[in-house]
C-alpha cells in the first residue's frame, strides 16, 4: 500500500497526475454544467471591433459637431474651394479672402455650372453643358486680378474630379452635364476625400473610425503630374501641383508630407492662423545649417523676412503667374536641394521637365536680378559659413 502511494505521489510531483474514472466523470459533468450556466448570461464581452463598412458621404458639416477646431480651419484652405457652384462662388464673401470679379467674358452667372479654383491662383469657368470654358480671356488670376488665354479654340471637358471632388466615380456625368467625366458625391475636397465615407462614423464614432492614412501616397494621388519619376516643365517653370513629383527627385522621398504640413491650415498670405499651417519647420532638423545661416554677415538673415524656403523652396512652379525675367513663378519648389554650379541647368534641353535640383538664377538672381550666376557662386558659401560648398 505504501509503495503505491509513492508511486501516485511521484507521478503528481511530475505533474503527470491521473483521474480515476470516477473522478474524471465528476469533472466532465462540472464543466458541463458550468458551459451551459454561461450559455444563459447576458453579460459578454466583445474581443474584436466590428468591421467598418463602406457607409455614405455627408460633407464636412458632419464633421463640425465633433471637430468644430479642425472644421473652422479646413473650410478655410483651399481643398473646401477647388470646385463651387456658381451659386455659391458669385455670391460675396464665399470666398474667405477675396471674390471673383464676375462671370468670364462673353458669359452671364446662369449661363455656368462650376467654378473650379478661384480660392488663390486662379479660376476658370465650367458651361452648363459641362465642358471648360476656353478662350482669350477664359481665366481669372486671382493675385494679379487680370483674365488671360485658357486653351484657346480646344474643347476642354471637365475631367478633374478625381481631384476637385469627394466620392468621384468614374462612369456617368454629373447633373447629366455631358462634357462632365464622372460623377461625385461633394464637391471640393472635403474631410470624407481623405478620411472616407463619414456616415457610420457620425453615427457610432467608436464603432466605426474613419481612416487616417499620413502616408505621401495619398497626397500623391493629386498632387503629382504625369510620370512621378519626372518633374514636367514649361515655359521656364515647373509644371502647377507636382509636388510628388518634386520630393521623389530628393533625399526626403521616405518623408510624409504632413511631417512638415498640417493640412486642416490655410497657407493663404491673408489667413491669420498661416504660422499653424507648417508643424516643423527647416531648423528643427537642420539645427546646424541654421546656426551657420544666423551666423552669416550677408543681411538676409537679419531682414526676418528671409528663411530656409525662401532660397531653399523658390518659386521655381507656376499655376497662374510666372516672370521668366525674374525666375519667379507663384509656387514654391519641393526640390530643396540648389546646384550651385553656374554651369547647371534647371531644365532639360527641351525644357519639358525639371533636372531634380534648383539652380542659382531661380533661387538667387529672382532677387537680385541686375546680378549673374558667376556672381552669385563667388557669394554662395557666404550664406552658409563654415558650411561645405558644392551642391546643397
Amino acid at each position: 500500500m505504501w509503495e503505491n502511494e509513492k508511486r501516485v505521489g511521484a507521478r503528481h510531483r511530475r505533474g503527470r497526475a491521473i483521474l480515476s474514472p470516477s473522478r474524471l466523470t465528476a469533472v466532465l459533468a462540472l464543466a458541463a454544467a458550468l458551459l451551459m450556466a454561461l450559455a444563459g448570461c447576458e453579460k459578454t464581452t466583445n474581443v474584436t471591433a466590428p468591421v467598418a463598412e463602406a457607409g455614405t458621404y455627408v460633407s464636412s458639416e458632419a464633421c463640425q459637431a465633433c471637430h468644430p477646431e479642425l472644421y473652422a480651419q479646413f473650410s478655410r484652405t483651399g481643398h473646401n474651394f477647388i470646385l463651387n457652384r456658381v451659386s455659391e462662388a458669385s455670391r460675396r464673401g464665399y470666398f474667405p479672402f477675396g471674390d471673383l470679379p464676375g462671370p468670364v467674358s462673353g458669359s452671364q452667372w446662369d449661363d455656368l455650372s462650376f467654378v473650379t479654383g478661384g480660392f488663390w491662383w486662379k479660376a476658370v469657368f465650367v458651361g452648363n453643358d459641362g465642358y471648360v470654358v476656353t478662350g482669350e480671356a477664359a481665366q481669372y488670376n486671382v493675385q494679379t486680378d487680370r483674365w488671360v488665354a485658357f486653351e484657346t479654340g480646344k474643347v476642354v471637358p471637365y475631367d478633374c474630379g478625381p481631384c476637385h471632388a469627394t466620392g468621384y466615380r468614374h462612369d456617368g456625368h454629373q447633373g447629366g452635364m455631358t462634357g462632365i467625366v464622372g460623377t461625385w458625391a461633394l464637391n471640393g475636397v472635403q474631410c470624407e476625400r481623405c478620411h472616407g465615407p463619414g456616415s457610420n462614423h457620425v453615427q457610432a464614432p467608436y464603432d466605426f473610425p474613419l481612416k487616417v492614412d499620413r502616408s505621401a501616397a495619398l497626397c500623391g494621388e493629386c498632387h503629382v503630374r504625369d510620370n512621378v519619376s519626372r518633374i514636367a516643365a514649361s515655359g521656364g517653370f515647373i509644371q502647377n501641383h507636382s509636388q510628388y513629383n518634386e520630393i521623389h527627385a530628393t533625399k526626403k522621398i521616405n518623408f510624409a508630407c504632413v511631417d512638415c504640413h498640417d493640412p486642416h491650415v490655410s497657407l493663404h498670405k491673408q489667413n491669420p492662423s498661416r504660422a499653424n499651417a507648417i508643424k516643423a519647420r527647416c531648423e528643427t532638423c537642420h539645427f546646424e545649417e541654421a546656426e551657420a545661416f544666423a551666423a552669416s554677415e550677408l543681411p538676409h538673415y537679419g531682414l526676418g523676412t528671409i528663411d530656409c524656403a525662401e532660397c531653399h523652396m523658390a518659386y521655381a512652379v507656376k499655376s497662374a503667374e510666372g516672370q521668366l525675367a525674374s525666375h519667379r513663378g507663384d509656387v514654391r519648389s519641393h526640390l530643396f536641394r540648389i546646384n550651385t554650379n553656374p554651369a547647371a541647368t534647371m531644365f532639360t534641353s527641351d525644357g519639358k521637365y525639371a533636372n531634380g535640383y534648383l539652380t542659382l538664377d531661380y533661387v538667387c538672381l529672382r532677387c537680385h536680378i541686375s546680378q549673374t550666376k558667376q556672381w552669385a557662386v563667388e557669394h554662395a558659401p557666404e550664406v552658409h559659413p563654415n558650411q561645405e560648398g558644392g551642391t546643397t
